[in-house]
């Protein structure tokens, strides 16, 4: 019986910087709190900032049982399920699952929606005090200007937001690794570059990962189209979301590890696409925190 024991990162949420949003840095909407219009908590749970040790849990088992909304195309579905085949088969030990992507049944207490709707979002792990439903929101095409939800390294990005990771950028080691230059960065939106504390997470003993599928690019909500984040490599790519990294795949496989059954699944069918992870949240201090959650927004300029 093999597993996977997966990472968790921190974590963004539920807001587009579209012009059109419908909310503002430091909104209640619905008894929850909009933090700098990227995060969003219960009011009773606001923390600066930052989603500390409140991000997520475990999916049980690894498995994470979905509903998938009749608005997407058969393609666009295809594309979803397709993400979801690619995590699975990148994260696979000896040709068993760490993770398991289903359709929902009659049994599953908790479950994720996969919806239409604006923007890319999704809740941060299997938030087993949150009574609502779980969600996943895949802005569809309508024009070429918000097409980037529809990609797989932005679908995966998302679903590794439903599995429990947060953004790399986050880290709280991420000061040795990229410089911040918040003179570039929309006005109040400074909160998408805080970082975690070594207090409040756990960076699981591995590397800073540039090449993270859960890391934002160069000019991520940049105000003049000036690199907001610099890496102190010269040579390192960072927002670029094709593929699971090899950091990511181990991050999933060491924190699904203890608890996943051995679920058999054919690993040979077509190559994997898809990226990384890699800013873990030590799930121990999740238990205290089980009625807080968060919602994670992919920003448009990431792509």
């Amino acid at each position: 019986m093999i597993s996977c024991w997966i990472i968790l990162k921190i974590s963004v949420s539920l807001v587009s910087a579209y012009p059109s949003q419908q909310f503002l840095p430091g909104q209640v909407k619905d008894g929850e709190y909009l933090v700098g219009g990227d995060m969003i908590f219960p009011t009773q749970n606001m923390m600066r900032g930052v989603a500390q040790s409140t991000a997520g849990t475990r999916w049980t088992n690894g498995i994470v049982p979905y509903v998938m909304s009749a608005d997407f195309t058969a393609q666009q579905q295809t594309l979803i399920t397709g993400a979801m085949r690619n995590i699975e088969r990148l994260t696979a030990i000896s040709n068993r699952k760490c993770v398991q992507f289903r359709p929902k049944i009659v049994t599953d207490r908790y479950s994720i929606l996969i919806k239409t709707g604006s923007g890319c979002s999704s809740h941060v792990g299997q938030n087993t005090g949150w009574t609502g439903q779980l969600e996943l929101t895949l802005q569809v095409p309508t024009t070429p200007q918000n097409s980037h939800c529809m990609h797989e390294g932005t679908i995966m990005h998302e679903l590794l937001h439903t599995l429990g990771f947060q953004h790399e950028h986050q880290r709280s080691d991420r000061d040795s690794f990229l410089t911040i230059n918040y003179a570039n960065i929309q006005n109040g939106y400074a909160f998408a570059f805080d970082k975690l504390t070594s207090a409040n997470s756990d960076n699981q003993g591995t590397p800073y990962d540039y090449n993270s599928i859960m890391h934002y690019g160069r000019t991520s909500f940049s105000s003049n189209g000036q690199p907001t984040m610099v890496p102190k490599n010269p040579t390192a790519t960072i927002g670029d979301r094709t593929t699971l990294s090899p950091i990511d795949i181990q991050e999933i496989q060491k924190f699904y590890q203890y608890s996943m059954n051995s679920i058999t699944t054919d690993i040979s069918e077509s190559p994997a696409i898809g990226k990384k992870v890699n800013t873990i949240l030590e799930p121990q201090r999740f238990q205290r925190f089980l009625q807080n959650f968060v919602l994670v927004w992919l920003d448009p300029s990431l792509d």
